[in-house]
């Protein structure tokens, strides 16, 4: 493994940062350590790259213990979510900082900063500064000065929360075409799901200093592992009354349900073709989200949203409609479980 942390505590006053924290990763594999504010991602990123030091346990990178290793000597690339680049200092300089001060031949520094200015699409701005170009370019000059020394390890902290909404987009698939390009393994820390499912390899979900789950961003998705993972992934609501709900009343008895909207099928009430499983509801809103409309919908006591497609047949505030809700993820404090809409057997034919 190329990363590798073993049983890694910190604790700063009464807050638990890192609570007996274990992972490994393998060289190459892009990582995203995916959870809420002052859940711990930060600290153990800061960690690994030598700039906080652990209670307890150990840090492998290539196999060797790094603990003891101050950060200059980690090999270690670090980009900063507020690019922290020279402000005088133009796109071919920044980039060269670090082979200046590992002293390379100048011959060197200039083939290498011409290679990662060609990587990162930014021919002809050498000698700019940053001030002179856009948020999307400056984060691109900062992930290429952390590479120009040839890093063992990339770490990436928010790396995108500086940047304008289609920027960001844009820069979420070129970075991770990037990082598989170049080869090197990468860890960065993102409070956006959506982030991290559309840049990792593996999500590593935290929760008050601990894991909660690691996965392939699909299999995080689809099979939740904690009652924390289940209620966090996706855009869930939270059911204490679920049993009311027609199909569920017979399913296994759990504290808590979690609906999310691609569990709800909305249609209008002339369309409705199973009877014995679906609910009725208003709309109380619609929202245009670009591919997809948004419903939100109220069903007794129950506040809930579902998406229908463009094409669909328009449905307007006020209406009622019919639901199908076809799935929950039933859960306790120590587990979660996928339940389906049994009355949907007592149907002959269901197609999602």
């Amino acid at each position: 493994m190329d990363v590798e942390l073993k049983n890694i505590n910190k604790r700063f006053g009464s807050y638990q940062a890192a609570d007996a924290v274990s992972f490994s990763i393998p060289k190459g594999e892009l990582v995203g350590l995916l959870g809420p504010s002052g859940s711990g991602k930060t600290t153990i990123l800061r960690m690994i790259a030598g700039l906080e030091t652990p209670d307890s346990g150990s840090i492998f990178i290539h196999g060797k213990k790094v603990n003891d290793l101050p950060a200059g000597g980690r090999g270690i690339g670090f980009v900063f979510q507020s690019y922290a680049l020279f402000r005088y200092r133009t796109v071919y300089q920044n980039i060269a900082f670090g082979l200046e001060v590992q002293k390379r031949e100048k011959a060197f520094i200039k083939k290498r900063v011409d290679e990662l200015i060609h990587l990162i699409g930014l021919e002809g701005l050498e000698n700019r500064r940053p001030y002179q170009l856009s948020g999307g370019q400056c984060q691109r000059v900062a992930f290429a000065r952390a590479l120009a020394p040839n890093p063992q390890l990339l770490l990436l902290d928010e790396p995108f929360a500086a940047i304008d909404a289609k920027v960001r987009k844009e820069l979420r698939l070129w970075l991770k075409q990037t990082i598989h390009r170049v080869g090197v393994t990468s860890i960065f820390v993102t409070h956006d799901q959506e982030e991290a499912v559309e840049v990792a390899d593996e999500i590593i979900i935290m929760n008050q200093g601990r894991i909660e789950q690691m996965g392939t961003p699909l299999d995080i998705y689809k099979n939740p592992a904690t009652p924390f993972a289940a209620r966090f992934i996706g855009e869930p609501i939270v059911l204490c009354e679920y049993g009311q709900l027609h199909g569920f009343a017979t399913v296994p008895e759990y504290a808590h349900a979690v609906l999310r909207p691609e569990f709800v099928r909305v249609t209008k009430l002339e369309q409705e073709l199973y009877p014995n499983a679906a609910e009725h509801a208003v709309v109380e809103e619609v929202l245009f989200r670009g591919s997809v409309l948004e419903l939100r919908l109220q069903l007794g006591e129950i506040r809930f949203s579902a998406y229908r497609q463009l094409e669909d047949e328009t449905v307007a505030v006020g209406e009622t409609v019919s639901v199908l809700i076809y799935r929950l993820y039933l859960y306790n404090e120590q587990q979660v479980q996928l339940v389906e809409n049994t009355s949907l057997k007592t149907e002959q034919t269901f197609v999602i």
